[in-house]
């Protein structure tokens, strides 16, 4: 007969060994510890007796109170002297805690620690389009603390980042309002306060809780390397431009005194010029007005003798005459400028031989 053929005892199993009663075991422990949480919290058998009764009351107290206890240290916490803390109930902000030990209870109450006191800050940078279409890489780093707790942890889902954004959008507008050889040179430090100061009224409309204490440039304004060979070579381009013109410029400043001074020395001259000829000419219309009675007395004699002056006068500035005798074919000439010649050098011989 099979061990699990009915009639056979079940109790054995097909080696002809008793079967452990586990259904049996396992009641008695369920039994066992009913009974012992039974008597914790006041139960027993029949009602039990008063002692077992009074050691269960107290039993249930001293376990309340050990969970109360427990609940008081877990609503503990300390707020270090950097921080603040933010105390919401239900959701709503009831309180902000400084420094020191305060309670809130879990889970109707939670607090959420903020540092108000550490200067932190953050690095930005990016490539933007300058004023004179150049491209630059700027680099700044913005200092900043948290001015108001409750605004930097409930206005803005991420403060940070929000300042990152709002520090690029700053730059992007200051940069492309400025040339890059300004941003690079003198106008350095006008940039530098400038995206400071976009920088602040960006953020003011966020009501972040943030407040900026310094911006500052990281290294120079400068352009990104695969281009930089191009614009040195156009940096030279213009450097050289400037040294040309300043070149030109001091050409001007010398040639053109010098040009004023000549023409106001040919102007001086002409209007002496004009001086005397009008002077002469007025001479001479005074010399004719006294000589038109005496000519009108006698012409003759008064064209004879002014013939006889202009070419004395013509004559007197010449080296060489030439005599025209009346009735005669030859013609002498006197070379009075050979003849003066000779005599100044005859003199200055002679002189030299007395010394």
């Amino acid at each position: 007969m099979a061990w699990n053929e009915p009639g056979n005892n079940n109790d054995q199993d097909p080696w002809g060994k008793k079967r452990p009663n586990n259904q049996n075991e396992l009641d008695k422990l369920l039994k066992q510890a009913g009974e012992k949480f039974g008597g914790i919290f006041g139960g027993g058998k029949g009602g039990g007796k008063g002692g077992s009764g009074k050691n269960s009351n107290a039993s249930f107290i001293i376990g309340f109170l050990i969970l109360v206890a427990i609940y008081l240290f877990k609503s503990a916490y300390t707020v270090d002297e950097k921080q603040n803390a933010i105390v919401l109930t239900l959701g709503k902000h009831t309180r902000t805690d400084t420094a020191g030990l305060h309670f809130a209870f879990p889970p109707i109450q939670q607090v959420y620690l903020i540092d108000v006191e550490s200067i932190k800050d953050v690095e930005v940078e990016g490539i933007m389009l300058t004023k004179d279409d150049n491209v630059a890489t700027v680099k700044v780093k913005v200092q900043y603390r948290v001015k108001d707790p409750l605004n930097y942890k409930f206005n803005v889902v991420d403060p940070v980042e929000t300042l990152k954004h709002a520090t690029e959008a700053a730059l992007r507008q200051v940069i492309g309002h400025t040339r890059l050889q300004d941003a690079r040179t003198d106008k350095k430090e006008d940039v530098r306060k400038n995206v400071e100061n976009e920088l602040k009224s960006i953020l003011e409309p966020y009501d972040a809780g943030i407040e900026i204490f310094r911006l500052n440039l990281i290294g120079n304004v400068d352009v990104p390397p695969s281009v930089k060979p191009a614009f040195d070579d156009a940096i030279k381009a213009e450097e050289d431009q400037r040294a040309y013109i300043e070149q030109g410029e001091a050409y001007r400043s010398k040639q053109v005194p010098l040009a004023e001074g000549q023409a106001q020395q040919l102007i001086q001259q002409a209007n002496s010029y004009r001086a005397r000829i009008i002077e002469k000419a007025a001479g001479e219309v005074a010399r004719f007005e006294k000589l038109l009675p005496e000519y009108m007395a006698a012409p003759g004699v008064t064209r004879q003798r002014l013939y006889l002056e202009t070419i004395e006068s013509v004559l007197s500035k010449s080296s060489k005459i030439m005599l025209d005798v009346e009735g005669s074919n030859n013609m002498t000439y006197i070379p009075l400028d050979s003849i003066l010649k000779r005599n100044k050098t005859s003199n200055t011989e002679t002189d030299s031989q007395k010394q």
